[in-house]
């Protein structure tokens, strides 16, 4: 069993990007992606096989805002950088880069070791364009750190707070200007809960830190965002840097920060509603836990709506009633099978057929996205709608007449609007454009539909950019004819249309006056009214088929809850508008990016960028760095300007695959006894992460008696493949007395195994897979004595040799929802089947259960259950252990057994909300978790000598309880348990169990 372990743990641990052993969801590889490359100036670009254009788009994109990031951080590269765009978020999140299950959450990511660039294709150019500026910031500055850790520099410690390592990107892409983004900050700000800055982490360090740089921006001069950067780089404390810079210390900094906060967002009290006085909500997310309640859409009769919502963890679909007199209920548990793997969180819809009582969704599954339908009074799938060739399905509308459905589906890496006929199964596409076409929604009629597209132009934001200039609006296709119209001519993006039943009245989202809200068009009168007028943002709205209600969900003190009013129309000031405008729905996106200007940013010979490093002038300056221009360096480094000349043409060439080293350490010894003792540990992997090498050596003496494994994985594939071979040994020293002059006798007994490791993994989707594991191996086993005359070793002796045979096979179930220290919601499961056949004689036959449980019956409170039973037969059965992490943790010896039981119950909760600690060191723990647990369980050999009590006593069953917290330190847990032991007569002395892993 040890070393079954030890190459399982080997194949899949050595390699770093493997995915976790025993338990862990999946990445399921269903469809097999081929590459192409296309090097550049700074890049290497990697696309999807035979999308050669979006390829030559993608290398421009990158090298345009390259230029425009080294205008920002007045530094070249000194290395390239790869660049790998996959053609959809589900491919994204599959990615073999990274170790890691990536979610819906996740937008894109730097790679730190070989600084890979990953982010995915949305449908959006726009999107694109700033979120690949985000991340290659990251790039960017991981290429400052590498040159810097190459000078005396590295010497002296750099601190970089998260809230600036993620802010500063955020700043670069949007400059402070987006609206959504600053919805976060009006929130806070409005319900007094600004943070303060350094305790700040997750998602809030990215809008804080943003909206903290755009003022220093703003306020300063976007030259002092470098020359903080720089300091904070080359000093060892903020409030040095910060005093540095801007001659104040960083708590006066962010008071004025802060300030600046109150005196933009305040104003808006005076001028916006708090969603509480004007709306009626319905959703709560501070009582059930929710963080998402979005997409409302009333029913055809409008007496209910449906909704997407977080309550009880899962992102799930959820329906209310319209006078709100009963709980909502939930209809559909999303994230918990393969049937609805996750949700587009933002690009999910809901819609009702005429029935009053079906609803259509789409949602993710490891074999492509599905549209389902549901119905609410069952509660139950009735039909599933299976497309191929779409990379993604997103919002989706279901006809008056119930016939077909209208959805916006991404495919060959742009997003169009299709139209499904439900009767006939037909795919009709009714968009074909690079434009983002999205959210459609039938008109009453059926004989038309609206929808938002990003082919509206304005004044581009960020002139040096490719694609700053789109814009968000409302438009109009008739499905008879094919005539267009634009309906909104906004210069802020518009969004989530929908038409009253007269057809007449358009209603949409946008953010004209910096906070979304919904508005109303008469497209009769052409005229304009805002409808609603509350903080901190509209997401999505609907009305009702009546026109007399309106359910939205709306962003307020730090969740999205749903809202319900009734739609006041005389009360509504209404302004002129420009009337609808026909126009043609052309394909010419790419007619405003000049592609040939590709062709200046080929490759080219690397050059030495500097000298010296201006990070050491700067750090070692006796001048302040605000008096003396400290950055003069960057600003003199003409030879990186944007290119004016052709030298080499970049080329797109197929991708092939090429290793390189991730990891490499070992050492050199020597020992008196075993002569020289080396150690080599090794791993390669290939751009994509889907060809892993690795090696393990450890040398001493003859090749035959070193320890040597070398290990492949390969997985491109939806099977995961491994093989592992191995060379192992053992030995034990054994001292006896005898009579005679030397009256002791050493014995080396030696055990050497060769042979061949395989794994196979099939993942059936995303919670569950299957694992076939075989061992071939041969073992041999060798004798030897000391000999006292010689004063060495004799000659080893051969006492036989064995051929082992060793399948198992392992059925792993992962649905489980983590907290901060452990999974609060779910299930898994784990059940292994293994044997041993030594020359044809069963060693032994292994059967081992772990089924685990997760109650989430509070927003923060949950009970989690274990089983745990294991038997095993044969000549030479293994044998597992009652205590530790897998049994009893009061059990603190060595009993072990055959059979094993062990069950146990925990209850998981809040336990400490923040520790400060102001001496020796100012410290803040915040989250601390607390469990309280009970566990009983037994190991045995014989059924029939079995007694679990004697005399009112446990006997041959354990009973332990305890207690303890649980602090997640980022790197890993910490978790104390004081546990007593109790035979239901008497109570140990408390046992302290202390380990640095997560909660079952």
């Amino acid at each position: 069993m040890k070393l079954k372990h030890y190459l399982t743990l080997a194949l899949l641990i050595l390699v770093t990007f493997v995915q976790a052993y025993y338990f862990g969801q999946n990445k399921v590889n269903a469809k097999i992606e081929e590459w192409s490359t296309i090097q550049t100036m700074h890049f290497d670009i990697y696309f999807p096989q035979g999308e050669d254009e979006f390829g030559k788009l993608a290398a421009l994109m990158a090298e345009e805002s390259y230029y425009y990031l080294k205008e920002q951080l007045k530094f070249p590269i000194t290395s390239r950088i790869p660049i790998i765009f996959y053609r959809s978020k589900a491919a994204f999140q599959n990615t073999n880069i990274i170790y890691p299950l990536l979610t819906e959450e996740v937008s894109g990511f730097t790679e730190s070791l070989h600084n890979r660039v990953v982010i995915p294709f949305d449908g959006s150019y726009a999107n694109l364009e700033e979120l690949l500026i985000h991340e290659l910031t990251h790039a960017y500055l991981n290429a400052l750190e590498r040159a810097k850790e190459e000078s005396l520099a590295s010497l002296y410690s750099s601190y970089i707070p998260f809230w600036f390592s993620e802010g500063l990107p955020e700043y670069f892409s949007t400059l402070g200007k987006k609206d959504y983004n600053n919805m976060f900050i009006l929130d806070m700000v409005i319900n007094d809960k600004l943070p303060y800055i350094e305790n700040t982490s997750g998602y809030y360090a990215y809008r804080l830190g943003e909206s903290f740089l755009t003022f220093i921006a703003e306020t300063y001069g976007p030259d002092k965002l470098m020359e903080y950067f720089f300091a904070l780089r080359s000093t060892s404390g903020i409030d040095y840097a910060t005093k540095k810079i801007f001659g104040l210390d960083f708590k006066e900094l962010e008071s004025r920060w802060r300030f600046q906060l109150k005196r933009e967002f305040l104003p808006l009290i005076e001028t916006h509603d708090l969603p509480s006085l004007s709306l009626e909500q319905r959703t709560n997310s501070k009582r059930d836990g929710s963080y998402f309640n979005l997409m409302p859409r009333f029913s055809p009769q409008g007496d209910k709506y449906v909704y997407f919502s977080t309550a009880g963890a899962r992102y799930s679909i959820w329906m209310g009633g319209l006078h709100g007199l009963s709980a909502p209920e939930r209809i559909i548990k999303g994230e918990i099978s393969g049937k609805m793997e996750e949700f587009y969180y933002f690009r999910s819809s809901l819609s009702w057929f005429p029935d009053n009582t079906s609803i259509a969704f789409s949602a993710k599954t490891s074999d492509g996205d599905c549209i389902y339908i549901v119905n609410t009074s069952k509660k139950k799938i009735v039909q599933t709608i299976k497309l191929k060739d779409f990379d993604a399905i997103y919002e989706l509308d279901v006809a008056p007449d119930s016939k077909s459905i209208v959805f916006a589906g991404q495919k060959n890496m742009q997003c169009d609007l299709y139209l499904y006929n439900l009767e006939t199964k037909e795919l009709q596409q009714i968009t074909d454009d690079y434009y983002n076409d999205l959210q459609p929604r039938f008109a009453p009629d059926g004989n038309s539909i609206v929808f938002a597209s990003e082919r509206s132009q304005k004044e581009p934001e960020f002139p040096n950019r490719l694609f700053s200039h789109l814009n968000q609006n409302i438009f109009q296709l008739n499905l008879n004819n094919g005539i267009s119209t634009q309906l909104t001519f906004e210069t802020k993006d518009c969004s989530h249309p929908s038409l009253d039943a007269s057809g007449t009245k358009l209603y949409f989202v946008s953010s004209i006056d910096g906070v979304s809200n919904l508005f109303m068009l008469n497209l009769t009168s052409a005229q304009k009214a805002k409808v609603t007028n509350v903080l901190a943002g509209v997401y999505s709205a609907d009305i009702s088929p009546n026109g007399k209600q309106i359910v939205l969900s709306n962003y307020f003190q730090d969740a999205w809850n749903i809202y319900f009013t009734e739609i006041q129309t005389e009360n509504l000031s209404f302004i002129d508008y420009s009337p609808p405008h026909f126009v043609k729905l052309k394909n010419d996106l790419l007619e405003t990016v000049d592609l040939s200007r590709l062709n200046y940013y080929g490759k080219r010979p690397q050059r030495p960028y500097m000298q010296k490093d201006p990070l050491i002038e700067s750090a070692y300056s006796n001048e302040e760095m605000g008096s003396s221009d400290s950055l003069r360096m960057y600003r003199n480094l003409s030879y990186d300007d944007k290119p004016t000349t052709i030298e080499t043409i970049p080329e797109i060439k197929p991708y092939k695959t090429k290793f390189s080293l991730d990891t490499l350490w070992g050492g050199l010894a020597y020992s008196s006894y075993a002569g020289t003792v080396g150690y080599l540990e090794l791993s390669l992997s290939d751009i994509m992460g889907n060809h892993g090498i690795g090696i393990s050596l450890s040398a001493a003496g003859k090749l035959k008696d070193s320890n040597l494994l070398i290990s492949y994985l390969y997985l491109k594939q939806r099977m995961d493949y491994g093989i592992g071979l191995f060379n192992l040994n053992d030995q034990i020293h054994i001292q006896m007395s005898i009579p005679g002059p030397q009256n002791d006798l050493y014995i080396r007994y030696k055990q050497r195994q060769t042979g061949l490791y395989l794994l196979l993994r099939y993942p059936f989707n995303r919670f569950t897979r299957i694992e076939l594991e075989n061992m071939f191996y041969q073992q041999e086993y060798y004798l030897s004595y000391w000999d006292w005359n010689i004063g060495d070793w004799t000659e080893e002796e051969n006492l036989g040799s064995d051929k082992v045979f060793s399948p198992a096979v392992n059925l792993v179930h992962d649905n489980a929802l983590y907290g901060p220290t452990g999974p609060l919601a779910g299930r898994r499961l784990y059940y292994s089947v293994g044997t041993s056949l030594r020359d044809n004689n069963l060693d032994y036959l292994t059967n081992y259960l772990d089924w685990r449980n997760y109650i989430l019956f509070s927003k923060r409170y949950s009970l989690a259950t274990r089983l745990i039973t294991g038997i095993s037969v044969g000549d030479y059965p293994q044998r597992f252990a009652l205590g530790g992490y897998y049994g009893i943790r009061a059990y603190d010896g060595n009993l072990s057994g055959e059979k094993k039981a062990v069950f146990c119950t925990e209850l998981r909760f809040p336990f400490f909300e923040n520790i400060n600690i102001a001496f020796p060191l100012p410290l803040n723990i915040p989250n601390v978790r607390g469990s309280l647990f009970a566990e009983i369980g037994t190991v045995f050999d014989d059924f029939n000598k079995f007694q679990a009590t004697h005399e009112g006593k446990l006997k041959d069953l354990y009973l332990g309880y305890g207690f303890g917290p649980r602090i997640n330190l980022g790197i890993f847990i910490l978790s104390l348990d004081i546990t007593w032991l109790s035979d239901l007569s008497h109570i140990s002395k408390p046992t302290y169990y202390l380990r640095l892993s997560e909660d079952f």
